[in-house]
C-alpha cells in the first residue's frame, strides 16, 4: 500500500511536471491558439480579442516580432512563452506604465483624449469642427442632452445634481412659472444655434428645459465660443458646498431613522452566517475591516 502510494505520487509528480512545462508554455513557439486554450478555455476576451484579422492602419501596426496566425491575432502574438516578463508579455522595452505594452502595436497619438469643446472653440476648418458636433450629438443631432454629457463626464461630483436632474416635472414647472425667459424644447433645432457674437450679446438669459425637465444644458453651455466665462469663486462656492453637504447628511439621517436593522436571526440563507462565512465567499476578511 505504501509503495503504491509512493508510485502514485511519483507518477502524479511526473505528469504535473510535464503539464507545467506544456501548459506553462515553456519553449512553445507556435501560433496555434488551441494549444493555449487547452487550459485557458476562456482565453482573455476582456483584455484583447483573438482570431481577428489585423488590418494595418495609421493607428495599428503589429511589429515583426509579434507573430500572427495567417494574418490573425492569436495568443502568442502578445505572449512569448520563452519570455521572463510577467505574464510572458512580449516587450522590447521595460513596461513601466499601464499602456506601454499596448502602444507597441497601437499608435498612442490615436488614443489621446478628444475634447470636443476645445475643437469647437478653435479656429479650425469646418470638417474638423463637424467631427466635434457629431461626437456629442451624433448623426442627426438627436436631443439626448443628459446622455451626451455623462458619456464623458462619468465622475463629476456636483452640488445639487440629484435635486436638479431628478426633480419632478410638476415641481420644475411650478418653480419657473411666469418667467418669460424659460424655453422648453423637444429637439435641438428649436434652440436656433447662432455663433454671431453681435447677435449673442443681444440675447437675454434663458432657462432651457428639455421636455419639461432640468438637464445639464439648463445650467451649462458646452459651446465655448458662446459660453459665459465662469472663474471659480472659492469662498462663495465653499459655503454652497458646505450647505449642500449639511442638507444631504440631514436627509440621510432622516432616512436612516426610518430603518430598523434586524439582528434577531435571518432565515433561508444560502450559507452559514457564523464567523462571517457567507460574507467571505465574495469578500476577503481584510476588505471588511
Amino acid at each position: 500500500m505504501k509503495k503504491g502510494l509512493i508510485a502514485l505520487l511519483l507518477l502524479t509528480g511526473m505528469i504535473g511536471s510535464a503539464r507545467a512545462q506544456e501548459c506553462g508554455g515553456i519553449g512553445y513557439t507556435g501560433t496555434d491558439a488551441e494549444f493555449c486554450l487547452k487550459c485557458h478555455a476562456d482565453g482573455c476576451p476582456i483584455v484583447h480579442p483573438t482570431g481577428c484579422k489585423v488590418k494595418e492602419t495609421e493607428c495599428i501596426k503589429v511589429p515583426p516580432n509579434f507573430p500572427l496566425n495567417r494574418g490573425k491575432l492569436t495568443c502568442t502574438t502578445c505572449h512569448d512563452m520563452k519570455s521572463k516578463n510577467e505574464n510572458f508579455l512580449r516587450a522590447e522595452r521595460p513596461l513601466r506604465e499601464r499602456f506601454d505594452f499596448c502602444f507597441q502595436c497601437h499608435n498612442p497619438e490615436c488614443y489621446k483624449k478628444f475634447n470636443p469643446h476645445e475643437t469647437i472653440g478653435e479656429n479650425v476648418p469646418w470638417d474638423k469642427k463637424k467631427k466635434a458636433c457629431i461626437y456629442c450629438h451624433g448623426v442627426g443631432a438627436k436631443l439626448e442632452a443628459y446622455k451626451a454629457c455623462v458619456g464623458c463626464h462619468t465622475k463629476t461630483p456636483h452640488v445639487g445634481a440629484p435635486e436638479h436632474l431628478l426633480a419632478k416635472r410638476e415641481k420644475v414647472e411650478k418653480l419657473v412659472k411666469g418667467k418669460a425667459q424659460v424655453v422648453e424644447i423637444e429637439d435641438m433645432a428649436q434652440l436656433k444655434p447662432e455663433i454671431n457674437e453681435n447677435e449673442l450679446k443681444k440675447r437675454k438669459p434663458k432657462v432651457i428645459l428639455v421636455k419639461g425637465r432640468i438637464e445639464c444644458i439648463t445650467c451649462h453651455n458646452p459651446h465655448p465660443q458662446i459660453a459665459v466665462p465662469a472663474p471659480a469663486e472659492d469662498k462663495e462656492w465653499a459655503e454652497v458646498e458646505r450647505r449642500d453637504l449639511d442638507y444631504k447628511l440631514e436627509k440621510l439621517r432622516l432616512e436612516l431613522n426610518r430603518l430598523k436593522l434586524n439582528t434577531k436571526g435571518v432565515k433561508l440563507m444560502s450559507y452559514q452566517l457564523k464567523g462571517g462565512k457567507l460574507c467571505q465567499i465574495c469578500h476577503s476578511i481584510n476588505s471588511l475591516k
